[in-house]
Formats: structure tokens, C-alpha cells, sequence
């Protein structure tokens, strides 16, 4: 018994998976941004607050290359998150990325679907 199977529509196939990185890169960076910005927002939540300086140095940067960061830029931010001989560390960061965690994962989950998806729409 012999089988064949006749694709129709091969240069199109080939087309879409030739965008696919493009596509892929393009929903990946999306993600980042949403989780960076996600988690940047659980930090200032669960920042202490003295003064509010602290609270008020967070940050969220994005990058080229499928990278961004959360931090803050204070001369003591390490200090209150890790702690000190004297004092406790509050890890507000840590905890922001704990609480997201969950979301992070799922963001990343629907970009590799949408590219899929849109690569299957192409052909």
C-alpha cells in the first residue's frame, strides 16, 4: 500500500516558518514588557515606606535583545531588601517576582501560542 501526499500550498508554509523568529521575537519582547511591568508594580506595593524615597526609585527598563530589569536606585535599596546585622531584610522584590510568577509564566505561554497561531493563519 502506498500513501501519498501532495502539500499545495508548500512556498507559503515555507514563507511563514521564514517569519516565524521575526513573529516569535516581536511577541517575546511583548511578554517581557508585560511581566516587567507586572512585577515592578508588586514591588512598589510591598516596598516599606519611611520616607517613600525608596518607593518612589523603582524602575522598569527594557531592552534589545529580549531583556528588561526591575530594580530601584537608592544607596540602601540592598540594605532593607537583604537586611542588616541591626534589621530584618523585607525582600519587597523578591516577593514582587513570587507573586507574579504564575502571570510571568502564562505571559510567556500565550506569546509562543500566538506565534503559532499566527504562523498557521500565514499558510
Amino acid at each position: 500500500m502506498e500513501v501519498k501526499i501532495k502539500i499545495t500550498n508548500i512556498e507559503q508554509i515555507r514563507m511563514a516558518f521564514m517569519r516565524a523568529p521575526r513573529i516569535m521575537t516581536v511577541n517575546l519582547q511583548k511578554a517581557i514588557q508585560r511581566s516587567i511591568l507586572r512585577i515592578g508594580s508588586r514591588s512598589r506595593r510591598n516596598t516599606p515606606v519611611r520616607t517613600g524615597r525608596l518607593r518612589g526609585s523603582h524602575y522598569e527598563r527594557f531592552y534589545a535583545g529580549l531583556k528588561g530589569e526591575v530594580g530601584t536606585n537608592t544607596s540602601y535599596d540592598l540594605f532593607v531588601h537583604e537586611g542588616t546585622r541591626f534589621m530584618r531584610g523585607r525582600p519587597y522584590l523578591r516577593f514582587a517576582v513570587e507573586q507574579s510568577q504564575t502571570e510571568v509564566d502564562n505571559e510567556f505561554k500565550v506569546a509562543v501560542q500566538d506565534t503559532l497561531d499566527m504562523i498557521a493563519r500565514m499558510t
